[in-house]
């Protein structure tokens, strides 16, 4: 059992050092990914605004704010067999993406870790890459790009608006579940890609996607020119508004 007194002393270390402590972060994605993974069978690797929604939900039972934004991403795409080429993946264009983002600025993003499984990839035997809790968004990699939109706000017909309803009340059944007959040792959520510091960690432990993709820094491989556009627009309206 996770008693009370533990996660109140683990958000209140939240509000102190204004970012998500590392045992709410695995807590929040392991909930979450058992129910989206059972809930959805196998359509969940395209549950991002399902998954950013519970989420963002789940950390509003801990006192931490965050909202659900959608917008592009473009991620590195490496491959085990080294006869493909590397190239860039991800939503850009006509396809968009949804995440969450904390009060501290975090981007969380669980079914990245699912890009690999999407429809427009799951062919293309590309190596999984972590699931997101990324803290300091000045030092992305450029192996990384997210590049918002707006805040989410659904409106799916009737019957998806119920069916997200009913996910949402299963996150708190398991979130519940898990508090009860977990002990803090025995949440584990991995891998899970927070920083610099953390990428450095995974490389060193031997995770393919990272150590594949240093290529596109080596190289400084361009990004799609949409990407490229995308991100100039942002850049042009912060200056805008400076």
């Amino acid at each position: 059992m996770i008693k009370s007194s533990f996660l109140k002393k683990q958000v209140e270390k939240a509000k102190k050092e204004k970012k998500t402590p590392d045992f709410l972060r695995r807590l929040t994605l392991l909930v979450v990914d058992h129910v989206l993974r059972k809930h959805y069978a196998d359509t969940y690797p395209m549950k991002c605004l399902q998954s950013s929604i519970a989420i963002s939900m789940v950390l509003e039972k801990f006192g931490i704010k965050s909202r659900a934004f959608v917008g592009e991403v473009c991620v590195a795409q490496v491959f085990e067999d080294e006869s493909i080429s590397p190239s860039w993946n991800g939503f850009w264009g006509d396809d968009h993406h949804v995440w969450t983002c904390t009060e501290f600025g975090e981007f969380v993003d669980l079914t990245i870790r699912y890009l690999h499984l999407h429809p427009a990839s799951k062919y293309n035997s590309q190596i999984p890459m972590p699931a997101l809790w990324w803290e300091n968004t000045t030092s992305w990699p450029c192996t990384i790009k997210y590049l918002h939109q707006g805040i989410v706000n659904p409106l799916l017909p009737d019957s998806e608006m119920n069916d997200l309803d009913v996910f949402k009340k299963s996150v708190l059944n398991k979130l519940d579940s898990a508090l009860k007959t977990h002990s803090a040792q025995e949440v584990i959520f991995q891998p899970i890609l927070h920083g610099t510091k953390s990428m450095n960690e995974l490389y060193a432990k031997g995770n393919l996607w990272l150590q594949k993709s240093i290529i596109f820094q080596e190289l400084n491989i361009p990004h799609p020119s949409r990407i490229k556009e995308r991100e100039a627009e942002l850049m042009k309206n912060y200056e805008n508004k400076a």
